[in-house]
This record gives structure tokens, sequence and C-alpha cells, in this order.
């Protein structure tokens, strides 16, 4: 009898030392500059694909850093992951040098449509634009640190750069440049909470801009088995339809707003991105020309 009670303690040992899966743990950063837009279709996207990614990679969680910071702050602070290991952002050559890209637009390229926030008074003379030439004889007005900006000084706008975004605000109030080119849920975000202040501020109707710029999810380096997990299940969201079903229900109603299927788009090369970016991937982008 008792080498059968030993026999069956011996059968199941095993499975006592099995060690538990360990917990992923994911911390992203609080960004004051993304819309409410960004920060819902991000955090519902990025839930998502946690989700689906689960049967594979078991539990998760997620957690948002308490500080918030610029971008170059945050990318100091990427490097060491100790605060924030995950971070939305629109690419450059530093970051995806520096961190681990997910090479997946998270919103299908919809960074690269900019539209401008002006003073209203002067929608008249933006109005008269019809080449690009024209365009780039009027000043506009971007961050120091921003992707964007590089992109725009390489194409040859005359651009005066502020250190800040309310700093810029500031500048376009005072006809430092006479527009402030943003994505789209920006310049509805950012009109919004400064007209108050500039009464005349407002989205010009006619013009866009567009260039590549994805954005992607970056990870702390050293975090690749996260990497591993988050791109797992961004792929299965896009195999089923899910990924696309989420930026619709995010950005339609941005993308009808703002007229932007109506807008004359000049568009212009960003010679800055990557050798791996994927602009072969039409699944990847979205095009406001296409059919719903």
């Amino acid at each position: 009898m008792m080498w059968r009670v030993w026999l069956l303690c011996c059968l199941l040992l095993p499975l006592t030392w099995t060690p538990a899966r360990a917990l992923d743990v994911y911390t992203i950063d609080l960004n004051s500059s993304k819309s409410n837009y960004n920060r819902q279709h991000i955090h519902a996207l990025l839930t998502a694909a946690l989700q689906a990614s689960s049967v594979k990679y078991g539990p998760y969680e997620l957690r948002t850093s308490p500080i918030r910071m610029e971008r170059a702050r945050l990318l100091e602070e990427m490097r060491s992951g100790a605060l924030v290991n995950l971070s939305a952002q629109v690419t450059s050559e530093e970051w995806e040098h520096a961190l681990i890209p997910i090479r997946i637009p998270v919103d299908k390229g919809l960074a690269g449509y900019r539209i401008s926030l002006i003073d209203g008074r002067n929608q008249a003379r933006l109005s008269q634009v019809q080449t690009l030439a024209q365009l780039k004889a009027i000043p506009l007005g971007a961050g120091r640190q921003w992707s964007s900006t590089a992109v725009l000084e390489h194409a040859g706008f005359k651009v005066v750069e502020g250190n800040s975004q309310a700093g810029l605000h500031s500048m376009l109030a005072a006809e430092r440049f006479l527009y402030f080119p943003r994505g789209l849920d920006e310049a509805i975000y950012e009109q919004a909470n400064n007209v108050a202040a500039f009464p005349a501020l407002a989205l010009e109707r006619d013009l866009a801009l567009y260039f590549p710029l994805p954005r992607y999810f970056f990870l702390a380096r050293g975090q690749a088995h996260l990497a591993q997990r988050l791109e797992y299940g961004l792929q299965l969201l896009l195999e089923d339809g899910r990924f696309d079903r989420i930026f619709h229900e995010y950005y339609d109603d941005v993308i009808a707003q703002v007229g932007l299927r109506r807008r004359r788009v000049f568009s212009i090369p960003n010679p800055y991105l990557t050798p791996e970016t994927p602009l072969s991937n039409k699944a990847y982008w979205y095009d406001p020309l296409a059919k719903p």
C-alpha cells in the first residue's frame, strides 16, 4: 500500500515543481500632448492585442506611468525601462535605433495627414493656395523635437520652430507664422482647448499635407519578450479584421469632421524613414480616397 502512495507522489511531483508563468507588465507613458481620440484608440488597440495574445502568452498587466514627459525626456526614460517601457510614438531614426519598434503603424499612417490651426481671419489667404510652391512660401510653425519638423524643413517649407505646443500656440496668436500643421485629432483637440484664450483660433478649411509618418509601438531594449508578444497580438487583430474595425470606430468621425476627403492634399516625401518601414504593405496604411 505504501509503495502505491510513494508512486502517486512521484507522479504528482513534477506538477508541483512547474514554475508559474511570469506576469507580463507593460507600463505605457502618460503624454499630455495626445488627444483624447489618440489615447482612447491606443488603449483600445493595445488592450485588444494583449487580450488576443493571452492564449499563447498568458496573463498580463497594463499600467500607466504617473509622470507626464516631453518627447526627449520620454526617450531617456524608455531607454532604461524603469518608469515606462511602452509608448506609441511617431517614428524617427533615433527612436528606432534606441528602442524596439513594432513596425505596424498603429493609426494606419493617419498621423501623416496634417491639417492646420490658423487665425481664422487668415482663411481667405490660405484658400487661395493652389500649388505646393505657394504653400511653402507661407511660414508655418513646428516643434523643435518633432519628427515632422525635419521632413517639412527638408521639403523647403519656411519653418518657425518652437519649444513646446503651448509656446507654438502663443506664437501663432502673435502671427510669428500663419499656420500650424497638426494631426487631424490633434488639431480638433487643441483648437477646443485653446480657443478660450485665442478666440480667433480655427481649423483651416481647405488644405492638407501628407507625408508617410508611421506611429509605432516602441518598447525598451531588453524587453524583447514583451515586444514579441505585442506584435503577435497585433498580427492576430490584422488577420481577423479587428485592427481596422478599431481604427474606424475611433477615427471615422474625426476624418468626416475635418472633411479630409474634400481637401486639396499636397504630398511630400519623408526621406528620414528607415529602410525597414513597411511602405509596400497596403493593409497597414489608410487611404482617404479608397472606398469605405
